[in-house]
Formats: C-alpha cells, sequence, structure tokens
C-alpha cells in the first residue's frame, strides 16, 4: 500500500514528502488527519529542531483530491460535514503556527490550493525554478482557507496580494521571489539539498530562541511597538535563564560549535 506522507527524521531534521505524485500530490483528508499527527509527533520529539516539507514528482501539492471531494462541490454533503472537513483544514494551519520549530517549504513544483495555503503557512519558503502559485479558488467558486487571507498580505503586500486572490493568476518562481513570497529560487535538483541544509543550521541553534523568534514574529503585527519591546524583555529572561546560554557562551570561549539541550 502506498505511503500517502512520507515521513523520515534525520541529524536533528525532519523530512515529509506528500507522495501521490501520480495525482500531483492532491491531498486526501486522510492526508490532513496523518499530517496533524505528524506534526504532533514532530513537536513531541526533543531531538527533531527543524521541519522541511517537500513533493514527491512534479508538483508540491496541486489541492484537494477533487475526486474524493466529489460530493461536497456537486452540493451533496451535509452542512454538518462540509463544516467540519473544513475545520479539520483549519486545525492543519493552526497546528503550524504552533509548531515550537521552524517548518521550511521546499516548493519543488506546483503550488495550488491547500499546496499553496500549506507553504504560505510555513516559517521559510524556498522553490525550484519549476515552482509556481496559483490561488484559483475565485476560478472555481470557491474561497480561500488555511489563513490565506491572514498570511498572503502579510508576506507580499494588500495590493499583490488581492491581485494575486481575485484575478487566480499563476506566479511563477521568479515572481514569487520578486514579491516575497520565497526567499531562493533553486535548479531542481539543488533544492531539497539546499532546504536540508538550511534546516540543519537551523537544528544547530539554541532551541529557546528559536521558539521565541518564531513566536514573536507571529505576534509582530498584532502588537504595538511598546508590547515588542517588553516581549523581548520577557524572551531575554527567558533566554538569561536558561541551561542554552551557559552552553552557548562557553563554546563562544573555546571556539567551538556549540551542542544545545534546549533547557
Amino acid at each position: 500500500m502506498q505511503q500517502h506522507i512520507i515521513y523520515e527524521k534525520q541529524h536533528g531534521v525532519a523530512l515529509v514528502k506528500f507522495n501521490r505524485p501520480e495525482v500531483l500530490n492532491a491531498f486526501l483528508i486522510s492526508m490532513i488527519e496523518e499530517l496533524l499527527s505528524i506534526l504532533q509527533d514532530v513537536q513531541a520529539d526533543d531531538a527533531v529542531r527543524a521541519l522541511v516539507f517537500n513533493g514527491n514528482g512534479r508538483a508540491f501539492s496541486a489541492g484537494i483530491d477533487l475526486a474524493e471531494q466529489s460530493q461536497f462541490f456537486a452540493g451533496e454533503m451535509t452542512l454538518k460535514t462540509a463544516r467540519q472537513h473544513l475545520m479539520l483544514l483549519q486545525d492543519l494551519t493552526r497546528a503550524l503556527v504552533g509548531l515550537q520549530k521552524p517548518i521550511i517549504a521546499a516548493i519543488n513544483g506546483a503550488a495550488v490550493g491547500i499546496g499553496a495555503e500549506l507553504a504560505i503557512g510555513c516559517d521559510v519558503r524556498i522553490a525550484s525554478e519549476e515552482a509556481y502559485f496559483l490561488f484559483a479558488e475565485v476560478k472555481r467558486g470557491l474561497y480561500e482557507t488555511n489563513g490565506v487571507t491572514y498570511f498572503l498580505p502579510r508576506l507580499v503586500g494588500h495590493g499583490r496580494a488581492m491581485e494575486m486572490m481575485l484575478t487566480g493568476d499563476r506566479y511563477g518562481a521568479s515572481e514569487a521571489l520578486a514579491a516575497g513570497l520565497v526567499t531562493h529560487v533553486l535548479p531542481p535538483d539543488k533544492l531539497l539539498p539546499f532546504a536540508l541544509d538550511m534546516a540543519g543550521r537551523m537544528a544547530a541553534n539554541a532551541p529557546i530562541s528559536m521558539r521565541l523568534v518564531k513566536a514573536g514574529m507571529g505576534r509582530t503585527y498584532d502588537l504595538d511597538l511598546e508590547g515588542m519591546l517588553q516581549w523581548e524583555v520577557d524572551g531575554m529572561m527567558a533566554c538569561l535563564c536558561s541551561e542554552d546560554l551557559r552552553k552557548g557562551v562557553q563554546a563562544f570561549l573555546e571556539k567551538r560549535e556549540p551542542r544545545y539541550s534546549g533547557k
């Protein structure tokens, strides 16, 4: 039986590969549930310090599997069941944001629907030269989920986000880079090694500091300057009370790489 999601851990980094290449990694509901379980496992495993998402084949993900959801789109699914499926999608975004470890999306091809939504919910996005984004809901009589209306304008600006969502146009890797949607564009064969190397460099850093960076950046648009100043003081106090600070300073003095415990 085919594994729809391949999940591996090595050297402090977890790799999740969407694995339905024959249908461009279209997501089944069971895959959403499995991904939620994986995120719980990553959170619970102190040996894992960073997470990378990638797709097998030509796509990152082309969206929800329309064949499985035919009842939904035909109006034959009960409203209760439809809402349950939608809330499951939103729970996935909550889990991405709530994960206290950095997530890198290595976007190897088409990122459409939930593929694009999952990518913009990650902390860092890098893309293959063959990658593209498509927020095509308006072309199908649908509406965005997974926090697109929250994340996208913060990433690319309000006007550009409106254009992307209202036209449903395709945005290639170079356009995504220019818009700030991704931070690097690489040849296809360089993408995953680059992502894993970046994740490895993150995994070597102090876990408490990384948790504070992720949580603080998640609040930066919701708090005013005074609120963020206080957040920074509280974060520094947490670091000052940690074993990792002492390990980091000692490693610096001894001119060696630190080995952090997350305490």
